[in-house]
């Protein structure tokens, strides 16, 4: 499997998205893929973050972690278009959960046979989990802009 470099930035969910999108550009729209989504937990949607793993064919490409209600309205939106992006497209939206140290390592660093075990880790996922998540008000503490 032929791994591409890792794209967009952590915690930038609009930038990474952009990057994600430019790079599937019109092949997004022809040809089949799978939409893996990795989080680092598993029972608190709320405050999940993912990065998302597209494989076409024997190629993986993977993202930074910069999706999810982790990182805030902007992120939550993000993982919302993402899933709505595999559904359009008849693309099957899988997830997979790694603990925290993994999350970072296989993110900064990835590789073939670690890819091929995320896969075969991952679980086929229903896309309303994704687009229908509430909306988190902001904690009392939180910064104003």
């Amino acid at each position: 499997m032929h791994i591409l470099d890792p794209l967009g930035l952590p915690g930038a969910p609009l930038e990474t998205q952009r990057d994600l999108l430019a790079h599937l550009g019109a092949e997004a729209r022809a040809g089949g893929g799978t939409l893996t989504l990795i989080t680092d937990g598993q029972g608190v949607r709320t405050a999940a973050r993912y990065a998302a793993l597209v494989t076409r064919g024997d190629e993986a490409l993977l993202t930074a972690a910069a999706f999810g209600p982790a990182y805030g309205e902007a992120g939550r939106q993000a993982l919302a278009d993402l899933a709505r992006l595999a559904q359009a497209r008849g693309w099957p939206l899988r997830e997979t959960v790694l603990n925290p140290s993994d999350f970072v390592r296989v993110l900064a660093e990835p590789d073939a046979a670690e890819i091929a075990r995320l896969i075969a880790a991952s679980n086929p996922s229903d896309p309303a989990i994704y687009t229908a998540q509430p909306k988190v008000k902001p904690r009392e503490d939180a910064w104003e802009d």
